[in-house]
C-alpha cells in the first residue's frame, strides 16, 4: 500500500502533500516550490496514480493512510503534517486517526469529514458501474471540467487540459477501487472535535463536491484561526486561490510546527 513514486524538495519540519482523485503529486508542484524555502515537502502519487503502481487487492483508505506512515517512517520521518486534498483529505483524517502521536496535524483541502450520504453511495456505484462498461476516457472528460468553477475556469483551460491528459492514462482499476473505498469510509467528524487546533480547513465557497453548508458545519467545530473559505473557487482551490492556500497552509504548519 505504499506508493512507488514522490519527489521532494527543501528543508525543515516536514510537510506531506497528498493530492486528490484521479490526480498526482504534480498538483502540488507550484505549492512546493512556494513552501520549501521554510519546510521540507513531501508529495507521493499514491497507489494507482501517476507513477505509482496499484495494489493487486482491495483496500480502504485506512489502508492507504497506514502504507503512508509506514513509508514515511522507512524515510525517517517520525513527525510531520499532512495536508490532503479531496479524497487526500480523507486519507490523512485515517491517519490523524491512528498516528495522532506522527501527525502532528492535517490540512483539509476542499475535503469532507463527513461519510457519504446515502445518495452519494449510490453514485459511487454507478462510477464503479460506468467505469467497468466505458473505461475511463468519458468520464475523465466529463470529470475534470466539474471540479473547476464556471466563472473563471478559461484562464485554468492549461491545467484543467494536464489534469485531463494525466487522467487518461489511470488504470480502470484504480477509479473503481478508490471510489469504493471512498464509498466504505466512516464519518471522521469525531475528529474535528478531538483535534480542533491541529486541523486546518480550506474550502471553495462554490465547491460542488463539498457544498458550503457542509464546510460552515465543519467550520464550526474546528478553531476559528484555522478555516479558511475561498471566494470564486469550487474544488480546485489550490489552482483557483493559489496564493490564498499557499498563506493558510504555511501561517498553518509554521505555527503546529513550533508548538
Amino acid at each position: 500500500m505504499q506508493p512507488s513514486f514522490y519527489y521532494t524538495s527543501g528543508h525543515g519540519f516536514p510537510v506531506v502533500f497528498i493530492h486528490g482523485f484521479c490526480e498526482s503529486g504534480t498538483l502540488w508542484k507550484p505549492l512546493s516550490e512556494t513552501l520549501s524555502d521554510e519546510f521540507k515537502i513531501i508529495c507521493p502519487d499514491l497507489p494507482g496514480f501517476g507513477k505509482s503502481s496499484l495494489p493487486p487487492s482491495d483496500f480502504s483508505l485506512t489502508d492507504i493512510g497506514d502504507g503512508l506512515v509506514s513509508w514515511l517512517q522507512s524515510l525517517e520521518i517520525f513527525e510531520c503534517i499532512v495536508i490532503g486534498h479531496s479524497l487526500g483529505g480523507y486519507i490523512a483524517l485515517e491517519m490523524l486517526r491512528k498516528h495522532s502521536g506522527f501527525v502532528k496535524g492535517i490540512g483539509l483541502l476542499n475535503s469532507s469529514a463527513f461519510e457519504d450520504p446515502a445518495d452519494k453511495k449510490e453514485n459511487r456505484n454507478k462510477l464503479i458501474s460506468f467505469i467497468q462498461s466505458h473505461g475511463v476516457e468519458p468520464f475523465i472528460k466529463t470529470f475534470v471540467p466539474s471540479l473547476f468553477y464556471p466563472e473563471t475556469a478559461k484562464k485554468h483551460q492549461k491545467t484543467m487540459d494536464y489534469i485531463g491528459a494525466e487522467g487518461l492514462s489511470i488504470q480502470d482499476e484504480s477509479v473503481m477501487k478508490y471510489a469504493a473505498a471512498m464509498r466504505d469510509r466512516v464519518d471522521s467528524m469525531d475528529l474535528l472535535d478531538i483535534y480542533k487546533d491541529r486541523i486546518l480547513l480550506i474550502a471553495g465557497e462554490h465547491d460542488q463536491n463539498v457544498p458550503l453548508e457542509k464546510s460552515k458545519e465543519m467550520a464550526r467545530t474546528i478553531s476559528p484561526d484555522n478555516v479558511h473559505i475561498l471566494p470564486e473557487s469550487a474544488h480546485m482551490s489550490v489552482i483557483e486561490q493559489s496564493e490564498m492556500c499557499y498563506d493558510a497552509i504555511r501561517k498553518f504548519v509554521r505555527k503546529l510546527s513550533l508548538e
